[in-house]
């Protein structure tokens, strides 16, 4: 884990954001049988008439047809100079982007709110072949502990089949708390000692010192945001997309979100079904678990993905596996390795049994990746953690994550778990889920200190809204796929797209998912059954 000298510097633009981050590489009770009517062909009323035809239900909510709107609320600038040259990922050779940077003023005010932030940052992606505003805009929306919704919408521009280019214009919405006004209040210190704890060891006290660094993030924050500390969270997300629709002046808007931001997407269809449009949800969250049952079950969903991962390593033709036979037992035993002996890479930073699985986790969202994962973690094992180091900057660097992530978490749930619980779960999800489940388990105790919302969001039937798509991936390091499957059920009017692949997120990464996704997006057309894409 990285050690800090002081707290980094809060990035004044986007294009700051930007070039930091391209450095970063049913179940059926069981009861008596009832015997159905027999259906007689030609039955009839009592009074000899046929009987009348089935009535059929009233039609549901149709996809809307996508608005231009005038974008008149929103004070773009044209800084396509200042990104271009920092996207994360090359332009493909058949389109010409244009950038537009721009605040959205949001109301955080409160009577004892300290920072009082005033705006989130937006961009818009498009062709240069028309002016920006002569296409509808659809929404991309990022998860708290991830890609930022800006830099989302960049790398997508560059991903995307040009057709969708040719019939939106993408616009990138930041949350609360990230881009260029990111929420950075917990000491740098801490956040490295949180990340370092190891509830699995000899030491008694573990378990108190995790809760007492988790007090002293709340504390630090509550100095900076004051009572607005609770407003990074879901229900404001969900508030903030439908101002987002206003100052576009589009009756409908149209979006992408991923993780929770898939989740965020989800309460504002439940909230503004009538400003719903044509809406994607990739990797949403279970909404019917709580804490525990969403930690454990992310201890699940990591467990497959690694074994995907170990299996991928050993099956690479010509290429021998840098972590031999058996990935498992390697990196089981590089932590055994690391809680003798920490690991200390060119700067001083050192990698701790803890910081290790974190940095593992991490790399797991990314298939792509896994071949720089496997050798890092290779690396490791012979003593050069710096690449592994080098993933924890997600969360830890200049663009890190690890406040909006904690307070995103904690703000979205009113569950606190004690010590002692934290400690049985820690004893038994380390047996069930030997690589990640006590990693999941002691992180539950950093909401203990946190204040309690009084009413956060709560995802259920959107009925009234549009009909969308659920993307969701078989093997996914975040949430098993059965969740993925539960969130579109609880939805309602939703198709599913099943992805049999690997990593976080599935648009736009296989054609099968591109064509049904962009399907809804160009022509309003929604699946009459949920779809089964390959790998």
């Amino acid at each position: 884990m990285r050690r800090s000298a002081g707290r980094p510097h809060r990035p004044a633009a986007l294009a700051a954001a930007l070039a930091a981050f391209g450095l970063l590489l049913c179940s059926c009770a069981v009861g008596p049988s009832i015997r159905p009517p027999v259906a007689v062909q030609g039955s009839s009323t009592g009074n000899g008439a046929p009987e009348p035809p089935p009535r059929r239900p009233p039609p549901g909510p149709q996809v809307p047809v996508p608005d231009v709107g005038d974008a008149s609320g929103v004070d773009f600038i044209d800084c396509t100079d200042d990104i271009q040259p920092v996207l994360p990922v090359p332009i493909p050779k058949d389109r010409a982007l244009r950038f537009d940077c721009a605040d959205m003023p949001v109301d955080t005010d409160s009577d004892n709110g300290r920072r009082r932030q005033s705006s989130i940052g937006l961009m818009r992606v498009s062709l240069t072949d028309q002016p920006p505003q002569a296409r509808p805009p659809l929404l991309v929306l990022g998860d708290s502990d991830g890609e930022t919704g800006t830099l989302r919408a960049a790398r997508l521009a560059a991903q995307v089949p040009l057709t969708l280019l040719q019939h939106f214009t993408l616009v990138g919405m930041d949350r609360r708390g990230e881009g260029t006004s990111r929420l950075d209040c917990a000491p740098p210190d801490v956040r490295e000692d949180i990340l370092d704890t190891d509830l699995t060891g000899t030491d008694p006290t573990a378990a108190d010192r995790l809760l007492d660094d988790a007090r002293e993030v709340v504390q630090e924050c509550y100095l900076t945001e004051g009572d607005t500390l609770t407003r990074y969270d879901t229900a404001d997300t969900a508030q903030d997309v439908e101002h987002a629709r206003t100052l576009l002046g589009v009756r409908t808007l149209s979006a992408l979100g991923l993780g929770d931001g898939a989740r965020a997407l989800e309460v504002w269809a439940q909230n503004s079904p009538n400003s719903v449009g044509r809406l994607v949800l990739d990797a949403p969250p279970d909404p019917t678990q709580d804490s525990v049952g969403a930690a454990e079950a992310r201890a699940t969903a990591a467990e497959a993905a690694f074994d995907a991962f170990g299996q991928s390593c050993a099956s690479r033709p010509g290429v021998p596996c840098p972590l031999g036979p058996n990935p498992r037992a390697s990196v089981q035993q590089l932590a055994d390795q690391l809680r003798g002996r920490p690991e200390t890479g060119p700067d001083g930073e050192q990698l701790t049994a803890s910081a290790m699985l974190h940095a593992v986790l991490i790399g797991l969202d990314d298939p792509d990746g896994w071949p720089a994962l496997a050798g890092a973690i290779g690396a490791a094992r012979t003593g050069n953690p710096t690449g592994l180091l080098q993933y924890l900057d997600q969360l830890l660097g200049l663009n890190g994550r690890f406040d909006l992530a904690l307070a995103t978490r904690c703000n979205d749930t009113t569950q606190r778990v004690s010590p002692p619980q934290v400690t049985a779960l820690v004893n038994k999800w380390r047996t069930d889920h030997p690589l990640f489940g006590s990693l999941m388990a002691q992180q539950l105790l950093l909401c203990t200190a946190w204040p309690v919302p009084s009413d956060p969001a709560r995802v259920g039937p959107a009925a009234a809204a549009p009909p969308m798509l659920v993307l969701t991936t078989a093997v996914s390091p975040r949430v098993p796929e059965q969740g993925y499957q539960r969130a579109a059920d609880q939805l309602g009017p939703a198709r599913v797209v099943n992805w049999e692949g690997t990593g976080r997120g599935a648009y736009p990464r296989t054609p099968c998912v591109t064509a049904a996704v962009d399907a809804l997006w160009v022509n309003g057309t929604v699946p009459q059954t949920s779809v089964l894409c390959p790998p």
